[in-house]
């Protein structure tokens, strides 16, 4: 099998920061630096990050909140039957688990419906508004969709149903003729809850109502399912996304929520303070895989079940789904390579790849996996009952799915997503034509994919500053996620001790620099490339917890050949820069290989320079960069 055609991302180091950045933020040098490289510019807007505030009154941001908290109230003081429609993925769980608590807490009449993905697919649908009306629902309440779903909408409206849409997804022209709408369109401008996924809606429904009904033993779980549901959909962790996370990750680990006590059980969770990597990686794939391939309904019962044991057995069923949803990805996702590697001469700009038995459920799933491994937008297609391909697509930085789709919406059935990641239906006759067009548009943003495909880190670390206390500073600026993410830091001339390849194509490094030795995980690394015997190399900080022994480890995000001489950019300028081996001094060479000498101790102070050329701010902005550049600064 032959390896990715692609060629090693362009690393580009970050801007030097003045020595007194944020002198007040009580942090590491390298995480206060990395504060000022994201935009904080002074030392109170950095420790509101750090500390965020409580969020404002709710009620003042969505508009028809009070309408609906009304219409809510007046269901449960009637015994009306309420019906909370949500979604098969782990946001939509838990924000049916919030709300279907809360009413319940209250004395309500209701009742949950999920559609089920492969027969009916995303959202409300008319067929689930009449099996609500069988029930005699009088109010809808959707969770996490519904905000684009006109003709269920108008059919419960036929029907003398009220229907309340809580939904964080994209509106699509006008909205639907809904009672009521909280959703971020209606939010004013720069709202810190303009971000809120499906839970964060429904938690602030369940919020209000437990202050009007004075009331917070309905809440007993619903900050723990907030956490999970919205670092699950990768919502972007600001505003109030953040304020309210920082709060609740701080006792998700103590929660009274049975299901996700028996989730923690099986994930191999200890009793220690989680962070955004448990919930990513090791409970919410545990949820979503039932919506995926399962019975959706099985995770509601889970996460509203009271009975310890039965919660046991409801999660041993969610983790061997799990473990089933592993196994037919790593298999469709097998039989793609072989297909695409299969032509060794090229990798078409935009993978399109489409088989008939393939699980719909998974698709999505395989695709990213796709994209991660050719860097290129991909979408990999499964069959429909009706003779049609339901999709899935994923794209890179820089290239935006949704727009790529709209352009090409006369060959769709139906089509919808974001820059990153979207889906579509399209008849079988149209895939030859589709994908030309997006080849072609593929193709456009190839010619400038490098200023995409780089690795950006955040700031340079040695070794020697690598401990408890730089991890305990670090969970100070968790969660991350969306418009957070994980503080990427470099190390240069890192000495390669040993490595050893492990099942599933990972790398295990033993790297030393100054002395100081380090445990390194390199994560699906080619095993046929060749690594060099002297690194500079870019990675997460983690905790490896393997047999109750914690350790910190890099997680290698990138790694290439140390080299002693540097070439930076400047003004349109290159500049040759190295460390001398005799007194460390650092020497700049232009392009008429004239010389500037410098210490890297002494404040930088110009040792050597040619009568030619003149100090000043040119000159000390230049030595400023080059010391990032050879990582003397962070």
């Amino acid at each position: 099998m032959s390896e990715p055609s692609w060629s090693p991302p362009q690393w580009i180091l970050p801007r030097p920061v003045t020595n007194t950045s944020l002198p007040d933020v009580p942090l590491p040098d390298c995480l206060r630096v990395t504060l000022a490289r994201r935009g904080f510019s002074d030392n109170d807007q950095a420790q509101k990050f750090l500390s965020p505030c409580q969020p404002p009154n709710v009620l003042e941001h969505y508009p028809q909140l009070p309408r609906a908290l009304s219409r809510i109230q007046k269901s449960i003081e009637s015994k009306e039957a309420i019906g909370i429609c949500g979604d098969y993925d782990a946001d939509g769980m838990t924000s049916s688990a919030i709300l279907f608590k809360a009413l319940k807490g209250l004395k309500a009449n209701v009742i949950t419906a999920i559609p089920d993905r492969l027969e009916e697919g995303y959202g409300l649908n008319q067929n689930m508004i009449n099996n609500l009306n069988d029930s005699k629902v009088k109010l809808i309440i959707t969770v996490d969709n519904g905000i684009n779903a006109h003709k269920a909408i108008d059919q419960a409206n036929s029907l003398n149903i009220d229907v309340i849409i809580t939904d964080h997804h994209k509106l699509q022209g006008k909205p639907p003729n809904a009672h009521s709408l909280i959703h971020p369109s209606t939010v004013p401008r720069d709202s810190p809850y303009e971000f809120l996924a499906g839970v964060g809606l429904a938690y602030v429904v369940a919020a209000e109502l437990a202050k009007r009904y004075r009331n917070t033993n309905i809440l007993s779980d619903a900050l723990d399912l907030f956490c999970i549901g919205t670092i699950a959909d990768m919502a972007p962790l600001t505003g109030c996304n953040r304020s309210i996370l920082v709060e609740g990750l701080r006792n998700l680990h103590n929660t009274h929520c049975n299901g996700l006590i028996a989730l923690y059980r099986l994930s191999g969770i200890r009793n220690r303070r989680l962070n955004s990597d448990d919930i990513g990686f090791r409970v919410a794939p545990k949820i979503n895989a039932v919506g995926r391939i399962g019975d959706p309904q099985l995770i509601l019962d889970l996460l509203v079940e009271e009975d310890e044991n039965q919660a046991i057995l409801l999660a041993r069923q969610c983790d061997e789904l799990n473990k089933k949803r592993k196994l037919i990805s790593d298999g469709i996702e097998s039989e793609a390579i072989a297909i695409i590697d299969s032509d060794k001469n090229s990798i078409p700009p935009f993978i399109l790849l489409a088989q008939s038995h393939w699980h719909q459920g998974v698709i999505g799933l395989v695709a990213s996996r796709i994209l991660q491994r050719y860097q290129r937008p991909t979408a990999l297609l499964a069959a429909t009952n009706n003779g049609l391909f339901r999709a899935s697509a994923r794209g890179p930085e820089g290239f935006s799915v949704n727009i790529a789709l709209d352009s090409c919406s006369d060959l769709l059935e139906t089509h919808g997503g974001h820059s990153a990641a979207g889906g579509f239906t399209i008849k079988p006759e149209n895939l030859g034509e589709f994908h030309h067009r997006m080849n072609n548009i593929a193709e456009r943003w190839l010619i400038n994919a490098r200023d995409f495909i780089s690795i950006k880190p955040d700031c340079s670390i040695k070794f020697s500053e690598i401990n408890w206390e730089l991890w305990r500073n670090i969970a100070l600026f968790e969660p991350f996620g969306v418009e957070n993410p994980k503080i990427l830091f470099w190390s240069s001339n890192c000495k390669l001790i040993t490595h050893k390849y492990l099942r599933g194509g990972h790398l295990r490094l033993e790297l030393e620099q100054d002395g100081c030795k380090k445990e390194a995980f390199y994560w699906n690394y080619p095993a046929k490339t060749k690594i060099a015997s002297l690194l500079d190399i870019a990675f997460h900080l983690s905790v490896n917890d393997w047999l109750d022994e914690e350790k910190l480890v890099l997680n290698i995000v990138d790694v290439r050949e140390y080299r002693s001489e540097t070439v930076i950019s400047k003004s349109n300028r290159k500049y040759k820069c190295y460390k001398k081996n005799i007194d460390n001094n650092v020497i700049i060479v232009n392009s008429e290989g004239k010389e500037i000498e410098f210490s890297q101790n002494d404040n930088s102070k110009i040792v050597n320079m040619p009568s030619t050329l003149k100090t000043g701010s040119y000159i000390s902005s230049l030595i400023r960069e080059v010391r990032v550049a050879l990582a003397i600064d962070h």
